[in-house]
């Protein structure tokens, strides 16, 4: 037997295996850019070193720019990245959290992500793979599917529903701050007469023009108009004492009696939030002094 000169070297691998491994690096390859998902994977200092084509399509920035640059740049809000890894050492997981991303040209996109570490056979962390998909779609819709749950479908004012939970909350915010706040609450006069003898398609019309006519009178972002029910309507006005309350429905009581409709008008009850009582007292006062203007004539403005 001959001795040998050295340590024998290890043997190539056989041309199947090779094969093998280039079939499993072109489908790991092909699944990484195939997918429209977003994949960033960054390295131990959060910097990245993997960008898919889902995420050049997507956010804008072809790889080669981005590669090597903080992650954080992604996010339309660095703190938020930071916020997120935070989450993600304490729980060793982010799954689907809503995001705010910042694409090539600093635009806002909401996106849902999900982070893992990447580890080595050790289970020390090597680095982190995000994935992200595109929620705007989504966000559209919920967003639409809340303002249908709150919103009248005849007149495009609030619902009755939503005006009891904005009531609260201005009635929270009042007491909170010390601000004033007024209710101003109206229905129309000679209504369902009107709509007995010219039908029911004639009073929506009515109705609608009302509605057009509050919501061209608020203060947009500030105030808030609802129909309350039938020919009945209520606007919250935060930061308004009784004088001012009082000519705001003044101005609409005006507003209205212009529309020229079979002599429609409005009587109108306004009541400014008064602090030792309950939300439903309030209530109760703007529509006893609506009834109060009701009973002295109508097409006019009770206040107090």
């Amino acid at each position: 037997m001959g001795v040998s000169d050295g340590p024998p070297s290890a043997a190539p691998p056989a041309e199947g295996q090779v094969r093998e491994l280039v079939a499993r690096l072109r489908f790991y390859e092909q699944l990484f850019d195939g997918t429209p998902d977003v994949i960033v994977v960054s390295n131990g200092e959060g910097r990245i070193t993997a960008f898919n084509h889902g995420a050049e399509e997507l956010l804008g920035w072809r790889r080669e720019e981005v590669l090597g640059t903080p992650v954080e740049n992604l996010y339309y809000d660095p703190s938020e990245a930071r916020e997120v890894m935070a989450v993600l050492r304490r729980t060793r997981r982010v799954s689907e959290r809503e995001i705010t991303g910042r694409t090539r040209d600093s635009r806002r996109i909401e996106l849902s992500i999900t982070l893992s570490f990447i580890t080595d056979e050790e289970g020390g962390e090597m680095g982190v793979v995000g994935i992200c998909k595109d929620i705007r779609m989504r966000k559209k819709l919920e967003r639409e599917l809340m303002r249908l749950s709150v919103t009248d479908k005849l007149t495009g004012l609030y619902n009755q529903n939503h005006f009891y939970e904005r009531l609260e909350i201005e009635k929270e915010r009042a007491l909170r701050l010390g601000h004033d706040v007024s209710l101003v609450l109206f229905d129309l006069d000679k209504f369902k007469e009107y709509n007995d003898t010219r039908g029911h398609l004639e009073g929506d019309k009515v109705l609608r023009m009302v509605g057009r006519v509050i919501m061209e009178s608020i203060r947009k972002e500030v105030d808030s108009g609802f129909r309350y029910g039938g020919d009945e309507f209520t606007i919250i006005l935060p930061g308004a004492g009784l004088g001012t309350a009082a000519t705001f429905a003044e101005r609409l009581r005006e507003a209205v009696a212009d529309l020229r409709m079979g002599g429609i008008t409005a009587s109108v009850g306004v009541a400014p939030f008064d602090r030792s009582q309950r939300g439903v007292q309030w209530i109760r006062r703007a529509d006893e002094n609506m009834y109060r203007a009701k009973e002295a004539g109508g097409n006019r403005v009770h206040a107090g």
